[in-house]
């Protein structure tokens, strides 16, 4: 044991002293009682009240002088210099040639540095077209954790990176002419800088007098494609999902490690070193005293001081016991257990944040498992979250094998669910062309419907009638034309049907807590294509040379003009969203007379009445969004969290509109 303060011992010689005082006073509290009992003896316990009163003293004293022990290495105090951290948060530090993102890759470095940098004061400036500053130099390393979680792409007002707006931003505002020569700069950038004036910067920074450690994240050889974050919308997976890529002048962005740059920064500045860490992993802290080793006001050595123990709680604890016990001695099991209980060391407690993010990571990732085959999308953003989660864990535990396993793992799986999902959109563009183009055929096909219906209703209205060989010879080209109609209807059936399948089996795999099969919106346009290809083939059959039939003929094909309008009527509303508009049309470009004899008339009031009207909705998964659903109960935790996610949505369209303004704004 050790004494921090040494010289408060000397105040032990006052005890003696004290001592002879409280006996003195005992002597004569003793001697006012026994005359006040008429010379009785007074029972004596002065002694042992007195005892506790001198021990809590010293107790005291000893507590003053700040005994110490149990000496173990600890973080290294590098007291007098302040650091500032600049994180380059532009569109190509999302590049994924360092695991698990050079952005990331960073932020891990300085959470590892931070714990060793304790007493140390540390500012946060994050930078791409323009820098701002995040956190004030400050000793509080957990929010500065905090802020730098957060960094993200996003934040950033301008496009592109300019290591000149980082540097003229922590020479400026961050750090404190005074102090100048006690200041240190680490600046994490991938170099590719479309903006600053390099002959500038370098000047700037040999003026400024703070040392400036430059480290290089990336490969400056292959590189890696930039994702495009600004295009992606607010109903489309997030950043690593669709992995849509940064497109200039037609190509792919490639982003690479320009090391030119900083190596001409390095060069022409005597007080900036540079570290090409390329897609390696890397000791900041190492780098960093190296940065200061020939600085004169702090520590350099790569020995690591010697912390102890601090005792003087357990001797102001001592000391209030053996103040309190000769007051009350009822009270006295109750004040040690209270005491004792504040004096017991801190337990070593889990990383509560690293263990939630764990599991929940685990828990997500295990849901996942039921959707990967029968819904990727939803599995794919299930991996997602699950891997953010683990990312997390990883930053709070520094090093951590288990979260870096989980990460490999549910990284592999979600570019299997990645390619699982591209292949699922494009069948679904390929199958809504093929609605397009469906829904085009039966729009030709109507009025050529019509045309037979009229034709066919003007033959039998002739006065006087029209004779039979004429009917049988206008039998032939209303059949072949009939025979041709038919097979377009049945081309059109089948895609569409296709269709209904593609979103029946969607829904099953959503609600497959029903036995039935799910309705779908294309249930009525199958039906009434069904039905005007049945009385197709009847108009057909009436039409034979052996037995012309044209009453009947005629009422199958004003049947089938009807059901074709209304299965195009369904179809268009639900491709297009264009209700009204389209029959509008069928009405101004087929009307035809209804108003014909015997059993082949038929009204508009005839037509059902019952059908339901369509959603408007041209994406297959819309029928998911007719399902009831459950009554909202938000807790406050996920209010916030939606603000917080509608504020980054803000952040990337105002960050968009302001990186549109630079040529290269990555």
């Amino acid at each position: 044991m050790i004494f921090q303060a040494p010289q408060m011992l000397l105040l032990l010689a006052v005890l003696p002293i004290l001592g002879k005082l409280l006996a003195r006073a005992r002597r004569k509290q003793d001697q006012a009682a026994a005359k006040l009992r008429g010379g009785q003896k007074v029972c004596n316990h002065w002694k042992k009240g007195a005892g506790f009163q001198l021990g809590a003293f010293a107790a005291l004293v000893i507590a003053l002088a700040q005994p110490a022990w149990n000496p173990h290495p600890g973080p290294l105090q590098m007291q007098g210099r302040d650091l500032l951290i600049a994180l380059d948060i532009s569109r190509s530090m999302l590049a994924d040639d360092v695991f698990p993102t050079r952005l990331d890759a960073a932020k891990i470095a300085l959470h590892e540095g931070l714990e060793n940098l304790q007493g140390q004061k540390i500012g946060l400036i994050t930078f791409a077209g323009a820098a701002s500053v995040r956190v004030p130099l400050t000793l509080d390393h957990n929010f500065v954790k905090y802020m730098l979680d957060r960094a993200q792409p996003s934040d950033a007002d301008v496009g592109s990176t300019s290591l000149q707006a980082a540097i003229e931003k922590a020479l400026d505002i961050a750090l404190n002419e005074s102090k100048q020569g006690t200041q240190d700069i680490i600046l994490f950038t991938d170099g590719e800088d479309h903006i600053s004036d390099i002959d500038t910067t370098a000047e700037e920074l040999r003026d400024c007098g703070a040392r400036v450690l430059i480290v290089g994240i990336g490969d400056p050889v292959g590189g890696a494609k930039v994702p495009a974050i600004a295009k992606v919308k607010a109903d489309e997976p997030g950043i690593g999902n669709d992995r849509k890529w940064m497109q200039y002048e037609g190509q792919d962005v490639v982003t690479r490690l320009d090391e030119a740059k900083l190596n001409q920064l390095s060069e022409q500045s005597p007080n900036v070193i540079y570290y090409s860490a390329q897609t390696r992993p890397f000791d900041l802290v190492a780098l960093y005293r190296q940065l200061i080793t020939d600085t004169s006001d702090l520590p350099v050595s790569d020995e690591t001081q010697l912390v102890y123990t601090e005792g003087y709680p357990v001797f102001i604890a001592l000391a209030l016991i053996l103040w309190l016990v000769p007051l009350n001695r009822r009270l006295f099991p109750a004040l040690l257990l209270c005491i004792l209980a504040g004096c017991t060391p801190e337990s070593p407690l889990p990383n509560t944040a690293y263990t939630e993010n764990i599991e929940q990571g685990r828990t997500l990732w295990a849901e996942a498992q039921e959707f990967i085959e029968a819904d990727p999308r939803n599995a794919l953003a299930l991996l997602s979250d699950a891997r953010t989660l683990f990312l997390r864990a990883a930053m709070s535990r520094p090093g951590d094998d288990a979260a870096a396993r989980q990460i490999a793992a549910i990284s592999a799986q979600l570019r299997t669910a990645e390619a699982a999902v591209k292949a699922q959109e494009k069948a679904e563009k390929d199958l809504q062309q093929k609605l397009e183009e469906a829904i085009a055929q039966l729009q030709r096909l109507v009025p050529r419907e019509n045309a037979l219906a009229q034709q066919s209703q003007q033959l039998l209205r002739r006065r006087p009638a029209a004779p039979p060989e004429e009917k049988r010879a206008a039998a032939e080209p209303s059949r072949t034309e009939q025979d041709d109609i038919g097979d377009g209807t049945g081309a059109v059936l089948e895609t569409v049907t296709d269709v209904q399948a593609v979103i029946r089996k969607m829904l099953a795999a959503a609600f497959n807590d029903s036995p039935d099969e799910p309705p779908t919106e294309f249930d009525e346009a199958v039906d009434a294509l069904t039905q005007a290809r049945a009385s197709q083939t009847d108009a057909l059959n009436n039409l034979n040379p052996d037995a012309v039939q044209w009453p009947q003929a005629n009422s199958a094909f004003h049947s089938a003009s009807r059901q074709m309008q209304e299965a195009l009527r369904i179809l268009t509303d639900q491709n297009q969203g264009q209700s009204g508009e389209d029959s509008d049309e069928l009405s101004d470009d087929g009307e035809m007379d209804w108003d014909f004899d015997g059993d082949m008339e038929r009204s508009e009031s005839d037509m059902p009445s019952d059908i339901s009207m369509p959603m408007q909705s041209g994406q297959f998964q819309s029928a998911l969004q007719n399902r009831s659903l459950p009554t909202p109960n938000y807790t406050a935790e996920e209010i916030l969290m939606e603000e917080a996610a509608n504020m980054e949505q803000r952040a990337q369209q105002q960050s968009g509109r302001a990186g549109a303004k630079v040529e290269k704004n990555w």
